[in-house]
């Protein structure tokens, strides 16, 4: 190269007495920054255009001033005007710079001068992706001189639609195209669960309605050089037989037809039959001989193996499908679990098994097992060292699609510049992207919104509320503590105009934080009033406390018609929400002691609010059809923990403050268990009503009986066969063991 590039370390620093700082993201492999060429109003006119990336000189003319295109430069015919030299390595008007231009695919070479900007891709991707970084150059109000050479270094990095729950809607989509574009990633993987022609229907065409929409997504991924790589999951009910094969084959050109060029196939969360590796073997072969290789235009195919993770592998099965399957097919992995962050001595033992690189199948920040908790942490704990190691790098994240950005924006970091990815400084970039007319406000709600919780995948998130935790010795501290968690939530709902997408899917989580804010400073004015000893105002600032806890567990997300996952969110579950809860009940006990003006106001409980497992002799308690719209079916007992689902069997008990008893519902969907030991019969005619769906709880012996209460009846759950029953004499057979 004509010119040294120093080493990227940060893309914030910038040489020069008049430089202003330049956030470039994903960070770019080498850069040199120089003083400024221009302001960013100047006028430019393309050279090279052409025969450019299209999508390229499209995305570059509606972000600059361009008053028009040339073959070469000619500052005769644009005078005053500056000229943009575009085109892919071959192209006659970048020939010249062709050695600078990285040979890595999607690489590119950009160079902004005063008299001229270069921008020079390997590729039609590399020639796209320069733009993207252009543009991000030119939002300054002065434009800094800058040489980048800059490639990635995963080849395949993206997003997996995998989740279980509402899928993303159309609009979701194409917002999340246009931010892998602008960040460059460039493969999402189409594979929602509950998508019935992606699993459950996978022999049928999609209807025309659904395949016009898909064709809209497919031609606006491939605008922003994105594969949109749709997935078929057939595993449930396929037949081992040539006849299914065809189906599949079938299937896949269906989809080629509308444009589709990268394909994968599903046998994750399946068992018997349909996790047989060398049956999968043999259709992925069949596949590729009699649907890839007759396209030279299809890629070879990507396939999610049953035994996923290191610590489901049994038997031979991996090696059968490294020494069965073709090579070139590319082989899913979510790590040593389900939910796992990926490291070297991970990618070396699965790359040992299946005899290629593993396509890491990142399970964060998916939270279709934790639905309460919504996951807008840093996203860190993966190597920086196995971009060698892997043959493709995508991120399941939640089914809110904007709140997902956060950690995707890193997710593009890291994946474009893996040894350079600094997981700090990426979210603070998120948050500045995603929310620059309160980012503050962001900051505030994000820190509250970061650890999972306990679940049976293990994976935690450290750093949870920071300013709590250093805040939380002094009634001062609370005082500024919970006073800034309603600070954020008002100023974050004020800006719905400017961040509406983001601000609506948030919405339930932010005014839970606005209310748990309100009830700390209720829990600050309580303890002030206990230190001047005034019961008067303790019991009214409690009642008070006790009305906005009432509307805190009111609020629920994805509450719609057809949901097929309602959530009651939890904010900073794991540090202010237990400290409230915990301080509270502590700050009743002693003045319970000290006073006995207002007793009346405080309930009994006898097991407080919170999420459990209900037993009968080690069995669990399941919702086994799950799912927001089914009506008359009863829970389940189950030997087995749900280790893919397990809200399922999760079921949130919470004191009525109407009644005094206690209504019993799944976390899953929300779904609450009736006065005959159902799910509702009809959601119009048998709405929740506490006078009929609360109980009584009572311990005997380390056991519950859990009887009907109010209209409700006198009758005692118990257990009829496999389901759960309600005409029981008052047995005390019921295990509830805390979740949390």
């Amino acid at each position: 190269m004509k010119k040294l590039f120093t080493t990227l370390l940060s893309c914030l620093a910038v040489l020069g007495a008049s430089a202003q700082t330049v956030t470039i993201s994903p960070l770019p492999q080498q850069v040199s920054w120089g003083d400024r060429a221009f302001a960013n109003s100047e006028k430019f006119y393309l050279v090279g255009a052409s025969m450019a990336d299209t999508d390229a000189v499209e995305l570059l003319s509606s972000k600059v001033n361009v008053i028009g295109t040339s073959e070469k430069v000619d500052a005769k015919k644009f005078p005053g005007a500056t000229p943009i030299i575009i085109g892919e390595a071959n192209d006659k008007a970048v020939k010249k710079f062709k050695k600078l231009v990285p040979s890595q695919a999607e690489g590119y070479y950009l160079k902004v001068g005063a008299d001229q900007v270069v921008v020079a891709g390997r590729d039609n991707s590399g020639t796209f992706y320069a733009v993207q970084t252009l543009v991000q150059i030119m939002s300054q109000p002065d434009v800094m001189a800058c040489e980048i050479s800059d490639f990635p270094s995963v080849t395949d990095r993206g997003v997996i639609e995998g989740f279980y729950g509402n899928p993303w809607s159309h609009k979701d989509r194409l917002r999340q195209f246009d931010f892998y574009g602008q960040y460059k990633m460039n493969t999402y993987v189409f594979g929602p669960k509950d998508d019935p022609y992606h699993r459950a229907r996978w022999r049928e065409p999609y209807p025309a309605d659904e395949a016009a929409k898909l064709k809209e997504l497919v031609d606006a991924a491939h605008k922003n050089k994105v594969k949109f790589v749709w997935a078929i999951h057939p595993a449930g009910d396929i037949k081992w037989c040539l006849e299914d094969s065809i189906n599949v084959a079938k299937k896949l050109d269906l989809m080629y037809d509308l444009g589709i060029r990268s394909f994968a196939v599903f046998f994750d969360d399946v068992w018997g039959e349909g996790a047989r590796g060398d049956k999968q073997a043999g259709l992925l072969n069949y596949l590729t001989d009699n649907f890839v290789r007759k396209h030279k235009d299809v890629e070879p195919l990507i396939m999610c193996p049953s035994q996923y993770n290191k610590g489901w592998t049994s038997g031979d099965y991996l090696n059968t499908l490294g020494t069965k399957m073709y090579p070139e097919v590319r082989i899913m992995w979510t790590g040593n679990s389900v939910v796992d962050m990926i490291e070297e001595n991970d990618m070396q033992w699965i790359n040992d098994q299946i005899k290629r690189k593993a396509y890491i199948w990142l399970n964060y920040p998916v939270n279709d097992y934790c639905q309460s908790r919504i996951l807008m942490g840093k996203t860190y704990g993966n190597g920086l060292n196995i971009n060698d190691m892997v043959s493709g790098f995508c991120s399941n994240p939640m089914e809110y699609a904007e709140a997902s950005k956060v950690s995707l924006y890193s997710i593009a970091d890291y994946t474009w510049n893996m040894p350079a990815y600094d997981a700090v400084r990426s979210w603070e970039r998120a948050l500045a992207a995603l929310m620059p007319t309160s980012a503050d406000a962001f900051r505030v709600f994000c820190e509250n919104n970061v650890d999972l919780g306990r679940t049976g995948h293990g994976l935690r998130r450290e750093g949870e509320s920071p300013a709590f935790m250093a805040s939380a010795e002094t009634i001062a501290g609370l005082a500024e503590s919970f006073q800034q968690l309603v600070w954020a939530a008002d100023n974050l709902l004020a800006d719905e105009v400017n961040n509406p997408e983001m601000l609506a899917e948030i919405k339930p989580w932010v005014e839970s934080m606005r209310l748990l804010g309100q009830r700390g400073q209720m829990f600050v004015s309580m303890a002030c009033d206990m230190m001047n000893m005034d019961s008067v105002a303790f019991i009214g600032h409690y009642r008070a406390q006790l009305q906005l806890e009432q509307k805190q567990k009111a609020i629920i997300s994805r509450d719609y018609e057809g949901s097929i996952v309602k959530a009651k969110p939890v904010v900073s579950g794991d540090v202010i929400t237990p400290w409230l809860n915990e301080n509270l009940a502590e700050l009743v006990k002693v003045y319970k002691k000290q006073h006995t003006y207002g007793l009346e106001y405080f309930p009994v409980q006898a097991i407080e609010d919170g999420e459990y497992f209900i037993k009968v002799n080690g069995e669990y308690l399941t919702n086994a059809q799950a799912g927001a719209d089914r009506v008359g079916d009863f829970p389940v007992f189950q030997a087995e923990r749900d280790v893919i689902n397990p809200q399922r069997q999760q079921w949130i008990i919470e004191q009525n403050s109407k009644t005094g008893r206690y209504k019993i519902y799944n976390k899953q969907d929300g779904r609450y268990i009736n006065e005959t030991g159902a799910f509702w019969f009809n959601k119009e005619r048998n709405p929740f009503d506490a006078q009929w769906h609360t109980y009584l709880l009572v311990k005997q012996e380390g056991k519950w009986s859990i009887q009907n209460g109010g209209a409700g009846g006198n009758g005692y759950w118990q257990r009829e066969g496999n389901r759960l029953g309600n005409k029981g004499a008052g047995e005390f057979i019921f295990e509830i063991e805390k979740v949390n």
